[in-house]
This record gives structure tokens, sequence and C-alpha cells, in this order.
């Protein structure tokens, strides 16, 4: 008899089989458990509370993984971890669960001339008689004036439905019209007023749409949500890795941002009224490695070095050729990637913040599973990208949240040396997001009880947030490898262009995360430059603005496509150089004017 898993408190019952590990069977009846290593038993987001069942023994690791979220390792299993060999009721916490995110999904805005390629024109077709009997496609052309019109293949049998008809009351019909005066559909009466097109954000831990009237450039709704390929590992290479190992998981992984991205549009179906099929155009703006997930191409060449993709500029694809559920006669625009890992977002934030005009020498810098940065200076421009890691979106620490409900986004270092934390919502602290975790390390770095090179001073070896949550000398650590990543890469770029931090005009700091970062605090620790007169800008998700930028102008598209030709490419992957960077730069330290953190730790030395 197939053992059960019963869940408490909904009383749902499942059935599984002897052996299968419990984390496999929730997935399969689509509860979404936080996998976010990719089942690998390492992040220690999949705990869950066993009531009553064969409960086999865990080990250390188990334990101590437990131990740091404040769990009984008596009680809590890794569902990753766990395979079910008998009957189990167990209660699933919901930090366990997948969480609803708060996302940033408006930039800094950038006008510009509203030129979508998509458009529609309203008209009576001249209808055919004894005396001249032409074809209706041909009475649609003249009706138009365009004598040049041409059909796409797939139009054919939707516009021949709709010609066909003998008209009554009303003989007027709406032509959509693509670029170059092609016919992409024809509907019946006038539907000029129901343009529509959609810009998203592609990231690799979130999600982010506009749902955008075509006829105005006017945002009419939004959606946010977190990408489906996190239970497959919380970062790019993971999931390149599951890829090129077994096309299986290659096909599990675009179904899950499919379904993710359709998720969004319904959700924008339900507080828009907008039908999917009135979405005629759809600009996806994520990374080198999201694009080809998405459309389900190999990702074999970013495997492996040279790290390269099967696409910079990819043409406007049919929408039923993508999955997307949208128009199927619509167009999908996947915005260019430059080099290797630096993708279409960052082309997208290139745009949305018109960052070859800036004046002087600008840094554009988007913080967030990976850190990828644009130096921009009269010589031109130089892309670079560094791994980051999850921490600065809350991931890969013990304590972790994305930016949710109950996460510690806010520390300060009170007078009397305590710390004051706020959550977002305001009510209890149930973990630390990536903000609060950069104002609680510059908090303990001020205070003393952290050094600078991330020893914890303390007895316990912990850093209190509140007294149920606090950071580990291994959170430490992330926090480290993140920060020193995305210096290392900084240095890397201001070397290649002869230029000190100093002479930066801009710092233009991208990301949901960077939004509500303290700039203080992020100095503090190194992360980002001491720099006068307010040059470091946050300028919020820049990759839905530039998805929303390439929606409307079809002349924004040209001139991003124009990118990866321009923009120099500084890859820093296989560079003893950066490696050599990236060590010095691991402490917690200041830039100093002119030089380093690292020359700062020579200085003091």
């Amino acid at each position: 008899m197939s053992p059960y898993v019963s869940i408490f408190p909904s009383g749902r019952r499942l059935t599984a089989d002897f052996g299968d590990l419990l984390s496999d069977i929730l997935a399969k009846e689509d509860i979404p458990l936080n996998l976010y290593c990719g089942r690998r038993g390492v992040c220690g987001k999949c705990f869950v509370e066993i009531l009553s069942g064969d409960l086999p023994p865990s080990d250390e690791r188990d334990q101590a993984l437990a131990r740091a979220k404040n769990l009984d390792p008596s009680r809590h299993r890794l569902a990753c971890r766990l395979p079910v060999r008998g009957d189990l009721s167990i209660r699933i916490p919901e930090q366990a669960l997948i969480p609803k995110a708060r996302i940033l999904s408006r930039g800094t805005g950038k006008e510009i001339f509203l030129d979508p390629t998509v458009r529609k024109i309203a008209v009576r077709p001249s209808r055919p008689d004894l005396h001249s009997p032409h074809a209706l496609l041909e009475g649609l052309k003249t009706g138009l004036g365009l004598p040049g019109l041409r059909l796409a293949p797939e139009t054919l049998f939707s516009a021949a439905a709709v010609l066909s008809e003998a008209p009554e009351k009303d003989p007027m019909v709406t032509a959509v019209l693509g670029v170059g005066d092609e016919l992409r559909g024809v509907e019946r009466g006038d539907t000029t007023s129901r343009l529509f097109g959609l810009a998203i954000d592609l990231g690799t831990t979130t999600l982010a749409a506009d749902l955008v009237d075509l006829g105005t450039g006017t945002v009419i709704g939004n959606a946010a949500g977190l990408n489906g390929q996190s239970s497959f590992g919380a970062d790019v290479v993971s999931r390149i890795s599951a890829a090129f190992k077994d096309p299986a998981q290659a096909v599990a992984l675009r179904n899950a941002v499919l379904a993710s991205i359709n998720g969004l549009i319904s959700d924008l179906r339900r507080t828009t009224g907008v039908e999917p099929g009135e979405i005629y155009e759809t600009v996806v703006a994520g990374n080198t490695a999201m694009n080809h997930f998405f459309l389900g191409l190999p990702v074999d060449g970013l495997a492996v070095a040279p790290f390269v993709g099967v696409f910079s500029v990819a043409p406007p694809l049919p929408a039923d050729r993508t999955g997307l559920r949208v128009n199927p006669l619509g167009r999908i625009y996947l915005s260019p990637n430059l080099q290797s890992f630096v993708g279409g977002d960052i082309t997208a934030g290139v745009v949305a913040t018109d960052l070859p005009s800036r004046l002087g020498n600008v840094l554009f810098l988007d913080l967030g599973t990976n850190g990828e940065l644009v130096l921009k200076t009269d010589r031109g421009m130089t892309s670079t990208s560094t791994a980051a890691g999850p921490a600065f979106e809350g991931m890969s620490v013990s304590c972790g949240l994305s930016a949710q409900t109950g996460a510690v986004d806010k520390a300060v270092l009170l007078e009397d040396g305590t710390i004051d934390v706020e959550t977002i919502g305001g009510g209890p602290a149930r973990g630390v997001c990536g903000s609060g975790l950069v104002d609680v390390i510059a908090a303990y770095l001020r205070r003393g009880d952290l050094s600078a090179d991330g020893r914890i001073l303390r007895p316990d070896k912990r850093l209190p947030v509140t007294p149920d949550v606090s950071l580990t000398s291994q959170d430490v650590r992330e926090i480290q490898l993140a920060s020193a990543a995305v210096k290392a890469g900084m240095r890397m770029l201001l070397e290649s262009a002869h230029l000190g931090v100093e002479e930066l005009d801009e710092v233009l700091v991208a990301g949901a995360f960077g939004a509500y970062l303290n700039v203080d605090n992020a100095a503090a620790i190194g992360l980002l430059p001491r720099l006068p007169g307010g040059r470091v800008k946050f300028v919020g998700n820049t990759s839905l603005e530039g998805a929303r930028a390439l929606l409307l102008s079809g002349r924004e598209r040209l001139r991003a496509e124009s990118f990866p030709r321009i923009i120099r490419h500084l890859p820093l992957a296989q560079d003893k150089a950066f490696q050599q960077i990236f060590v010095e730069e691991l402490s917690f330290r200041e830039w100093p004017a002119g030089g380093t953190p690292a020359a700062a730790k020579q200085e003091e030395s």
C-alpha cells in the first residue's frame, strides 16, 4: 500500500511512492516549495515540520542548517533530502514556500518619441463586384492606400475569415500593421482604440511587466512575481549547468519561465480587462541566459569558455512560436544581448538612462544576482559582468528573504549603541532582505562588533538583527563575496579606462535592490564609492523602463541594436588580475579618494 503525505492544517492528502523525495511529491502537486538551491540541500529554504510518521535521523549538516534558522532539528527536515518511507503528517512553514515579492517596477522616466512598430488602421475595403472582381485582399490594399502591403504568411487565414463575411450594417474593418507595412491581422469593426503592448523585465529571480497602451504610451497596468526557474537553482550558472547536462531540464526551465510570464499576463487581464488577444507587441529584457531559456535555445555556449550565446540581435518573432499567451499574430522582440553574460537587461538599462548621451565619465551598475557594469567615457563604452551571487537579493543567507512582508529592509545604529530595524509592512521580522543586510553589516562595523576582514568579534559569533533573527559568520562571508565581486569588476573597468574613482561624474545604480539601498551604508562597507555632490544616483528598474522604451519606439530599437557593435566587452572570468583584485577587495573598506578599498588597506598597514 502506497504511503500518504498529509498536510496540516489544510488536511490535503497526497499519495506517494516508497523512496520518493518529499520535495518531488510536493512539486507534482504544484505546491510552491522554495527549492532555491536546486534540490542540493544547501540553502535550507525547504525545511518542513514533521508532525508524525517515520522520520529518519538527520545528519550534522541538516542539523546545523535547522539551528541557523531557529528550528528544532528533531522535528524539521529538508524536503529535498527526505525520502518518504511511510505515512507522514507535515506542516509547511510559510518561509518554505516561494514567497510573493515586492518588486520595483518603475524607473526614472525617459521621454521618447512615440514610434511603436505596430499600428492599427480602420478602413472600408473596396468591395469586388461584377465590374471589378478583385481579390478581397486587393480591396483591403486599395482601401488602405498601401499597394505595397505585405501579407505575413500566418495572417492569411485569419484575414480571410474576416474579409469573406458579407458586410451588413458596418463594412469597417481594422488592419493591424507592422514594420514595412506588413499585415499582421484584420479585425471586424473599428478596434483602433484597443492596441496594447507588453514590456517585460525577465530577471533571474524576479519578473515585472507593464501593460502599455501603444496609442498613447500610457502604462495602464503592471504586475510582478518570481521567476519560476528559482526551483532549479538561485543563480544563472546552476541553471545553465542543469540544461547543459540534461535536455529535459532545458525544456523544464523554459516551461517554468513561460508559466511565470503567462501568469503575469493573466494577472493583467484580471486587473485591466485587456484581453491577451489585444496585446500585439511584446518586448522582453533579460540577461543572456534568460533570453535563451525563454526561446528554448541551447545554452551550451554559455556553459564553457569563451561563454558565448547563439545571438546578440534577434529578429522580432511571431508570438505563437514563443509560447506567450498574447495575440498569436503579434511579435516578440528581445532587447539585444551585448556580450557573454551582459545581456538584454543591460542594453535596456543603457537605453533607459540614455547612457551614451550623458556628460562626463558615468558608471552604470545593475546590482542583482549578477553584477553587470557599463562604463561610459569620452572614448566610448565598456561593459563587464561579475558573479555577485544572490546575497543582495536576500538569498544564500540563512535568514535571507526577498523584499517581502516581514523582511528587515532598514537598520540604523542609534546613539546608545542599539540597532533599530524596520520591516516591510511594519510587522514582526521574519528575515532580512538585501538592503537590510547592507545596513546591518554597516551598523556592526561602526559599533566595532565586526572587523573589516569580516570576523564577528562577539563571543557567540552572531550578529543579532532581532531577538529571533541573526547573521552568522557564513552570512557575513556571503556579503563579502558579493561585494568583492562588484568592487573588483568596478576596479577592472576603471583601470581599463585609466580612471580613478574620483573621476566618475555619475554612478547610476539600477535594480530593485539598489532602489532601497542606503548610499551611506553601501559606501561604509565599500560596495559603492563615496562621491561628493550626489553623484551616486539610484535609477530604479531600468530593465523594465528600457523594455518599455523599446516597445514604444522603433528608433530606440535601432539604437539598441547598435550597442553590441559599439560597446567594448571586458571579460573577467579567466582574468588572473581579476582573481587577485577580488581577493584584495574581500574586506569591508571604503573607497578612498584617488584609490581603491585595497589601497586603503595597504596605506593603513
